[in-house]
């Protein structure tokens, strides 16, 4: 009964900890940095060094000069539907947005519609050779190649949504924080649905191998990492953790190990 209360003592600690990092914003996509975040409950504007796009509550996708801000080209979605993630990919030359079941690419250049995807994608790794999907009430992550647009894998995930992800460097994990009541409706967009409870989880993928990786799960954290230079490590500033060997729970500086999948302590 002493273990039982104090592994829920932690995932409530976990929980509201994790709550309170979601913020409102700006999502930034960090073209040409080592890593690329994206907080589904903020904002949708994305650029590069050349362009920006951004969407609208009403289905309008629009792409500005970086620097002067003049409006190079708009796109129109479904009228009246929210658009939830913007994309600039190779380089430039596509532009790319989602709305709560689709997605849509265009060619800049001509304006012309040159693909339209039936799901909605949540973000494309620095590589932008794959990218992921997610699918409820089955709660089922689906990866996909760009821009074969195939699919590589389902990796079965639970019931919640996606709040916010951040592929590794050299693009093999992906760690993911999920929440009840995620993806919201278009009314409640970028908040997620209201619930009575809400459960709020991180997990970490292998994306080679599409597997959950357990050993990070059983950590029962709230919130993602960052992930080193070299993936090497996934670390978070002081967050509640479950010490698996005497299950006392610790508030520490970590990181896990990508390599051997155990949890290394660095600082109280």
């Amino acid at each position: 009964m002493k273990h039982f209360f104090l592994f829920m003592l932690a995932l409530i600690l976990s929980v509201t900890m994790a709550l309170g990092s979601v913020l409102p914003g700006v999502t930034a996509y960090n073209e040409g940095k080592i890593e690329r975040v994206a907080d589904l409950n903020r904002g949708n504007t994305v650029s590069n060094s050349r362009y920006s796009v951004s969407g609208s509550r009403n289905g309008i996708v629009t792409v500005k000069d970086a620097v002067s801000s003049e409006v190079i080209r708009t796109f129109q979605m479904d009228a009246g539907v929210v658009v939830r993630e913007t994309f600039l990919l190779e380089g430039g030359k596509t532009v790319a947005a989602s709305q709560k079941d689709h997605a849509v690419f265009w060619d800049l250049e001509t304006g012309k519609e040159v693909r339209r995807f039936p799901q909605r994608i949540y973000g494309f790794s620095h590589d932008e050779t794959k990218f992921f999907t997610y699918e409820l009430p089955q709660g089922i992550i689906f990866l996909h190649s760009y821009p074969s647009f195939t699919l590589v894998c389902k990796i079965p995930q639970g019931g919640a949504g996606p709040v916010q992800f951040r592929f590794s460097p050299n693009d093999r994990f992906l760690n993911i924080q999920f929440a009840t009541g995620y993806p919201g409706s278009d009314e409640n967009y970028p908040q997620g649905n209201p619930t009575r409870s809400s459960l709020i989880y991180a997990k970490l993928f292998d994306i080679q191998t599409c597997q959950e990786i357990k050993e990070f799960s059983q950590l029962r954290l709230g919130s993602i990492g960052k992930f080193s230079a070299d993936s090497s490590f996934l670390s978070t500033p002081q967050d509640i953790i479950t010490d698996l060997s005497s299950r006392r729970i610790l508030r520490t500086w970590w990181r896990f190990n990508l390599k051997t999948y155990k949890v290394e302590k660095l600082a109280d």
